[in-house]
């Protein structure tokens, strides 16, 4: 998975933003992490290899990337490193950040097999018990659309595993 850095204010910028923003400001970031491309972004090429400019509501940008890569004005700005849950950085709650951490692992982990198995929407579907249109809001990151219930039961249909860690 890759890092994750916010940098300047970017993260208290992103804790001011209503709650349905941070959450789709969360499952962007996590896709982005896991090596799958945001719905809505362009590439800052003027900054550095693999850094990306992330639009949400107020073209808030968020850089994810190598920070070694980064411009000199860029590099003398705070960064500070994910905590390793990004919602839980983002200001929610450890109960809601655990449940919206899950969602979006399994999401990544159906839009990584959809890709890697090369199926189209229509297969997908068939796999998947659903309709096209939901494999379509599915593939597009549609978080808001799948309960944590329905992804463990696609993912158990795609022929994921899914088990429930505890640690004390």
């Amino acid at each position: 998975m890759k890092p994750l850095n916010f940098i300047g204010s970017s993260l208290d910028d992103l804790r001011n933003f209503p709650d349905e923003a941070r959450k789709a400001a969360g499952f962007e970031l996590y896709s982005v992490q896991c090596g799958l491309e945001p719905n809505d972004w362009k590439p800052m090429t003027g900054i550095g290899r693999g850094v990306a400019e992330k639009r949400i509501n107020m073209m808030l940008k968020l850089l994810a990337g190598d920070i070694n890569k980064l411009e000199d004005s860029i590099m003398k700005k705070p960064i500070v490193k994910s905590s390793g849950n990004v919602f839980l950085d983002l200001g929610f709650s450890p109960e809601e950040a655990a449940i919206l951490q899950m969602r979006s692992e399994i999401m990544a982990d159906l839009r990584k097999i959809i890709k890697s198995k090369k199926l189209t929407q229509v297969k997908a579907a068939d796999v998947l018990g659903i309709s096209q249109s939901r494999v379509s809001d599915l593939i597009r990151g549609k978080w808001e659309n799948f309960s944590l219930e329905m992804l463990i039961a696609l993912a158990t249909r795609a022929g994921v595993h899914i088990s429930l860690k505890r640690a004390a």
